[in-house]
């Protein structure tokens, strides 16, 4: 986003507050992914793919859809791979639990 105000000729002032609003909620998400947890990868795939459909729908601009099916789908298994990781770190956790008799 910021590329493209650069390659305008714009200037920083000249970006809406929600644009900002919309680059520090994917970092913080992604930052959420990043430590492996599930509502941040979940919520960063729905907030894409809706985000991507609202401007589809409201602006009329379909630039993109290709790129955008790819962003998705890595999205998506990013999702997937999160959920997987916590599936196995669960079974790793129960394989090396140590019985103690008391």
């Amino acid at each position: 986003m910021l590329t493209l105000v650069y390659a305008s000729g714009g200037s920083l002032l000249q970006v809406d507050w929600w644009n900002w609003v919309d680059i520090v909620l994917m970092l913080a998400l992604t930052y959420g992914v990043y430590k492996k947890h599930r509502a941040s990868a979940v919520t960063l795939f729905v907030y894409y793919v809706v985000g991507k459909i609202y401007v589809w729908i409201f602006y009329g601009v379909f630039l993109g859809i290709p790129i955008a099916a790819v962003f998705a789908y890595f999205f998506f298994r990013g999702v997937q791979g999160v959920f997987a990781y916590h599936r196995l770190a669960n079974e790793y956790e129960e394989d090396t639990a140590v019985e103690y008799s008391v």
